[in-house]
Formats: structure tokens, C-alpha cells, sequence
């Protein structure tokens, strides 16, 4: 693969003057003019210039000894571990996002559930099987060092370095005296692990060679099932007296679950201790879960992709263990590694532990996947695909129902000396303070999935198209002035905005921050509802801002940002200066933590295969914001801590109507922009437009004083 042997170009340190000029630049229109004169009297005094000046060159050193002792690195890389790997509380809604992918139109409908081979489960087992096949050659790919390298507009060659740590990863918890967690990787990685109902499974599915041993789905089939019928069986025999959900202490706090996992690594028996190794080298986590999702239900299917839904069954006469109250899908999750979700009707999707990849890498790997999903139906009637397996079925339908996964090793068939192809099962032993761990990190879980709320918009009146054609601006430039169009229209203020741009053109390069709020665009959102704006004024101030967000988003791209250079000469402060040298001002100014205090975290991650995205919000009182932009609609995916979340996508909606308007009507000198203009009612003309009166929730046009 060629990007494993040419490395890319180092992901640069900007000048330090540049970072700062850059920094006052981002920072002045979240501030009002005291708050800014004070900011930049501290960012330029003698004294923060002169500890910066030390940090920075520090920094250069760093990275010149880092570029000789591994040439693959980048300045930003280990503090960038670090800053994900040090967050003590839980992945879950803090860290991990979340993909679901568009469904899958050549396995049937969800009126088709209940037939089949494999009855009820016949969507989900089909669909799964699909995606797996497809990502087993995907992964052929990286370890064969065959997958084509990601290329940017102009044929730049991106950096692949992320792909290594997309499979048998894993973040485990701090040891015994230990800061922080472990990324860690297994190269050597062959099985997986699959989750239905909480209980765990595991079997081989690449052979020494990395070649994939499943080659069609069909093959695959046969073991999903007889996992699924292993479980039911259980369930029919009321064993589930065992069934704990051992995978929700993966929602624990890094230090709880370090805790934890220090318990099982000495207690006497070693059962525990090699099913959590077995499940950290896992190439990736198949999570089948055992609920359907309606279309009118995205929401809910939203939060089961990102965090698991939470259900609590009171009525305890219907539980056999007091663990059983809680059935919802959160407990079949380990947000530890890669997990790959798909629903009783085949909705899937992705949710990813992020220290090691960046939003693009799993993009590129959902991209791949459905699309080889998608063509193998057609590959199946145009080509005849050799089956390794023709002669060599597990099971069928019929069998596996009377399948015992404890007791198969007559059928436990090895096609390799050392391969298990058969699914075996993890058994747990639990004692008192494991059983009483899993009910504490339950309800903690429950508790913090219901601190949050998603609401999902489908755009499907323009899309990328209609923007670039009629708007003549970067469609993802426009939806981030329409993000501060909405939020404007609710609050009357600006808030500190984040986009993430990829710097992968650079070696081992991850994000820079794009800071969304500009003078430009705070011009342009004021003059929307300035009620003596024109429209030709409006179009001019969105062209401006527009202009200035692709601007900055091409410096960010370049390595030219503030965010990082910044971050990592505290960084540097830390690691060799605490004692020696006083921090510099700007680190305690209060711009410096209002830069990093994103109330509206947004991120791009556009393409046709993904019908959402999304992830928590960064701030307890900020907004997580994940969209898609297509040709011809948009999909955004809005979480908060119960703000106006409902109210904040409607404005987003009404906004993206409210500048067709602008671009499409022709208004007459004696309208009104807004009802209520006129001293007299009865003579007032027609309003502009309903979605400008809809975006001030039906009030007067107001002016607030903007200071932030």
C-alpha cells in the first residue's frame, strides 16, 4: 500500500506571531470591545510573548527529534492522544459519534419480517452478514497493504496512518498508579466479537493469512443464527440467571472501570480476565440488537446508534434477576472498540471509540462497505463466486434452533489448525461485587442517557447542488451560516462555534479547529433580520461571510490554524515547564477558555451512503451537531441536555427555507418584513416571507445588544 511506504509532508508549525494573530482574530467577535482590548493587551504583552517564545521553540525541537525517531509522527499526535485517553468520565455521548448507514434496498422491507429462512431475524441476519463480508475485504485490504489511499480534489495523497488503528483496537482503562488509558491495537487480530441480548460470542473470520474464511454472505449466515436461536434457547430454558450485561461497564467512568477490570485481573479464577482479552484484540464488535425501529422513529434510533436506549421494566413480577428492570440496547454495547449496530430490521450503523480515528477514516470504511453491500447483489447474478464453503455448511435453520453452542465440538469444523469457525460463547463468573458493579453502572448509564435528548431534521427541499448553483458559496459554508442563523434567532447572541478540518494531507495529521463565528458572519445574520435590509444586501453579506468561512477552512486544512499550535505548547508547558516557568497569560485570560468552550460542536461528514450522523454535545449547555450534505437534501442530527433542541432544528429548517426566499422572490417597496410594522394593522401589506415572522417565534422584529 503505497501510503505505508510514502510518507506525507510533516503537518507544520505555523509561526508563532501567525497562531496569535490568528488566535485575537477568532476571538474578537465573541467578545465585546472592553472584553477585546483586554484580551489583546494580554495576548501581546512582553511577557506572554516572551514564555510563548520559549514554549514554541520548545515545540520545534520536539517535533525536529520526533521527525528522526519516527518519521510517521506528527507534533500534535501525542497530545492529542493524550487529551482523549486522560478524559476520566464516560465515552458514552462524551466521545464516541456515530454513523447509521442508509438502508440496504436489495434484502426486502421490514414487511418482510416474519419470513425467510430465518423467520423474524432473517432482515437483520442478512444485512449483518452483507456488511460483514464487505469489511473482512476491507480489512484484507489494509493488512495486505492494497487499500487505495484517500486523495483530496487535485489528487493530493492523504495520510493513511489512521486505517492501522481502525480494527482490533481498543481503549482500555488505566492501570493500577496509572494517568491515563491505553490505546490499544492488535495487528494479529483474526475473530470478532457478537453481541445479541448482552451475551457474548466469538469466532474466527480472517485466517493467518488475513485472507477472509467467510467469502459470501451466506456462509456467515449460518453462525449469526445459531447465536441468535443459542440465546433464545437460553431464554426458553430460564438461564438467564447468568446472562449479565457485562458490556455496560464500558459506560463506567475511566476510573471506575479500571477498578473493575483490577479486580478481575487478580481474582483466582482467570475466566473473567481472558474474555476481556478476548474482547479487547477483537477485530470489531458486532452489536445485533433485538428491537426495530419504525421511519417515523429516528430519533430514537438515533440515540439507540449513539448512546443505547434505556428502557426500565418496574413491574419486577416479569424479572427473573432484579438486572433484568433495565432492557434497553445500551446493554448491548462495549464502547471500547469499533461496533457495527444493526437492528431486528436491518437499520445499521457505526459507533467508534475516537482516540485513534478521526470522523473521515470511518467514513472512507462506511463508504467502502455499503457500497460493496449494495453491488454484491448484482455481483451475485452476473458472476459465479467460487464458495470454499459449498460443502461445508455449519448448520441449518432448522438445526441450529437445536444448536448448543456449549457442547459442539463434533461440529466445531477448523478449516485452519488453529481457527475456531464456529461461534463459542463467553461465560462470566460473577460474585457479589461484580453483580453489584453492574447494577450501578446501569442506573448510571440510565441515568445520564436521560440527561440528553436528539432531534433529527431530513432537509429534502435542496441540497449541495441547489446551494452551489443559486447561492454561488460553499454548501458547507452556508449550512454553518444557517447553524448561527437559527441559533441567533433563539438566543440574540453568538456563541463560541467549532468545525472540525481534516489535516490529513499531513503526515499522521488528525483536526483543526475552523471557529465559525466571524465578523462576516455576524454582519450577514444581523442584516437577515434588519428590517431595512434589502435582499440584494443579504445575498452580499452571505456571499462574505461564506467567503471568509471557506478561507479559514482552507488554512485550517493547510496545518494554519490556532487551536492546535496553542494546545500543544501548553502541552509542552506541562510536560517540561510547570516548575520552572509561570504558565502564560493567555492560558488564564478568559478568551483562552471561551475558545474552548464550544456550545455549538458541529461536524461534516457528508456522503450518500450515510443517512446520520451525530454525537453529544461538548459543553452541558451547548449543542451537538452532526450533518450530511447530499446533491439534493440535508440531514442533521441535534443533541443537547434538554435546551430548545426541538425549537433550535425548526429554526434550522426555517432558515434554510428563509434564504431560498431571499434568493428567490422579488419584494415590493411597501412591504413589511415582518407583521406588526405598521402603527395601523388594518393597512399592513403581506409579510416577506413566514419563515423570517417563524424564526422570531412570531414576534416584532427586535434588536438585541450583541456582545458574545
Amino acid at each position: 500500500m503505497t501510503e505505508h511506504r510514502t510518507l506525507n509532508k510533516r503537518l507544520p508549525i505555523p509561526p508563532l506571531q501567525d497562531t496569535l494573530d490568528r488566535f485575537l482574530a477568532r476571538i474578537e467577535p465573541l467578545q465585546d470591545e472592553r472584553q477585546n482590548k483586554r484580551t489583546r493587551k494580554i495576548v501581546n504583552s512582553p511577557e506572554n510573548i516572551d514564555l510563548l517564545t520559549t514554549l514554541h521553540q520548545r515545540l520545534l525541537e520536539y517535533d525536529e527529534n520526533l521527525a528522526k525517531l519516527k518519521p510517521e509522527s506528527s507534533f500534535i499526535e501525542q497530545f492529542w492522544y493524550d487529551s482523549y485517553l486522560e478524559y476520566d468520565a464516560s465515552v458514552v455521548l462524551n466521545v464516541n459519534p456515530f454513523f447509521q448507514l442508509q438502508d440496504d434496498p436489495t434484502i426486502g422491507t421490514e414487511a418482510d419480517i416474519g419470513s425467510g429462512p430465518y423467520g423474524e431475524h432473517t432482515l437483520q441476519i442478512k444485512r449483518t452478514s452483507k456488511l460483514v463480508i464487505s469489511i473482512l475485504k476491507f480489512i484484507k485490504q489494509i493488512r495486505h497493504k492494497t487499500l487505495k489511499p484517500d486523495k483530496v480534489r487535485g489528487g493530493a495523497t492523504l495520510s493513511m496512518d489512521q486505517y492501522e488503528k481502525l480494527f482490533g483496537s481498543s481503549r482500555i482503562p488505566p492501570g493500577p498508579n496509572e494517568e491515563s488509558c491505553h490505546l490499544q491495537t492488535d495487528e494479529t487480530s483474526h475473530h470478532v466479537i457478537i453481541l445479541y441480548k448482552s451475551q457474548f460470542y466469538w469466532f474466527d473470520v480472517l485466517d493467518v493469512n488475513n485472507e477472509p474464511i467467510f467469502e459470501t454472505p451466506e456462509e456467515l449466515e449460518w453462525n449469526l443464527y445459531s447465536i441468535i436461536m443459542d440465546v433464545e434457547k437460553q431464554k426458553r430454558h430460564h438461564d438467564s440467571i447468568d446472562e449479565v450485561p457485562f458490556g455496560v461497564f464500558t459506560t463506567e467512568s475511566r476510573r471506575v472501570w479500571s477498578n473493575i477490570r483490577d479486580y478481575i485481573f487478580h481474582a483466582s479464577d482467570a475466566t473473567n480476565w481472558k474474555n476481556l482479552k478476548l474482547i479487547d484484540s477483537a477485530l470489531f464488535v458486532i452489536c445485533l440488537d433485538d428491537v426495530a425501529f419504525n421511519d417515523d422513529e429516528e430519533e430514537e434510533l438515533a440515540k439507540s446508534m449513539l448512546c443505547g436506549t434505556s428502557k426500565v421494566q418496574l413491574d419486577l413480577k416479569k424479572s427473573i434477576v432484579p438486572l433484568n428492570i433495565q432492557s434497553g440496547t445500551c446493554l448491548n454495547r462495549w464502547y471500547d472498540k469499533l461496533q457495527l449496530i444493526i437492528t431486528k430490521n436491518a437499520k445499521a450503523g457505526f459507533n467508534f471509540e475516537h482516540t485513534g480515528v478521526d470522523g473521515h477514516t470511518v467514513l472512507r470504511l462506511a463508504t467502502d462497505i455499503y457500497t460493496d453491500s449494495i453491488l454484491s447483489f448484482a455481483r451475485n447474478i452476473t458472476k459465479n463466486v467460487p464458495d470454499i464453503f459449498a460443502s461445508k455448511k455449519l448448520c441449518s435453520p432448522e438445526d441450529c434452533k437445536n444448536f448448543d453452542l456449549n457442547h459442539h465440538h463434533s461440529l466445531d469444523v477448523k478449516y485452519n489448525a488453529n481457527l475456531i469457525t464456529i461461534p463459542r460463547k463467553l461465560e462470566w463468573k460473577i460474585d457479589k461485587f461484580l453483580l453489584s458493579s453492574l447494577h450501578f453502572a446501569e442506573t448510571r448509564i440510565s441515568d445520564l442517557i436521560s440527561q440528553y435528548e436528539f432531534v433529527t431534521l431530513d432537509f429534502e427541499k435542496y441540497g449541495a447542488t441547489h446551494i452551489k448553483s443559486i447561492f454561488k458559496c460553499s454548501p458547507d459554508a452556508f449550512t454553518q451560516q444557517i447553524f448561527q442563523v437559527a441559533y441567533y434567532a433563539l438566543y440574540g447572541k453568538f456563541e463560541t462555534t467549532y468545525e472540525p478540518a481534516m489535516t490529513k494531507i499531513f503526515q499522521n495529521g488528525r483536526t483543526e479547529a475552523i471557529r465559525s463565528v466571524t465578523p462576516q458572519s455576524k454582519k450577514f445574520v444581523k442584516f437577515l433580520f434588519d428590517r431595512n435590509a434589502t435582499d440584494e444586501d443579504r445575498q452580499k453579506f452571505l456571499q462574505e461571510s461564506c467567503k471568509e468561512h471557506s478561507k479559514i477552512t482552507r488554512e485550517c486544512s493547510m496545518g494554519l490554524g490556532q487551536d492546535r499550535h496553542l494546545y500543544a505548547m501548553k502541552c509542552v508547558w506541562n510536560e517540561w515547564y510547570k516548575d520552572t516557568l509561570p504558565l502564560p497569560p493567555i492560558y488564564n485570560d478568559r478568551s483562552w477558555s471561551l475558545l474552548n468552550t464550544n456550545v455549538l460542536s458541529t461536524s461534516n461528514c457528508g456522503n450518500p451512503c450515510l443517512k446520520n450522523f451525530g454525537f453529544g454535545p461538548v459543553t452541558a449547555n451547548g449543542f451537538g451537531i452532526g450533518y450530511v450534505i447530499r446533491d439534493n437534501s440535508i440531514s442533521v442530527v441535534v443533541s443537547s441536555r434538554h435546551r430548545q433542541t426541538h425549537r433550535f432544528v425548526s429554526l434550522i429548517e426555517k432558515s434554510f427555507l428563509e434564504m431560498d426566499h431571499v434568493y428567490g422572490r422579488n419584494p415590493q417597496p411597501e412591504e413589511n418584513y415582518l407583521i406588526g410594522m405598521r402603527e395601523n394593522p388594518s393597512q399592513m401589506a403581506p409579510t416577506k416571507s413566514e419563515d423570517l415572522r417563524f424564526l422570531l417565534s412570531g414576534y416584532d422584529y427586535f434588536d438585541v445588544s450583541v456582545s458574545g
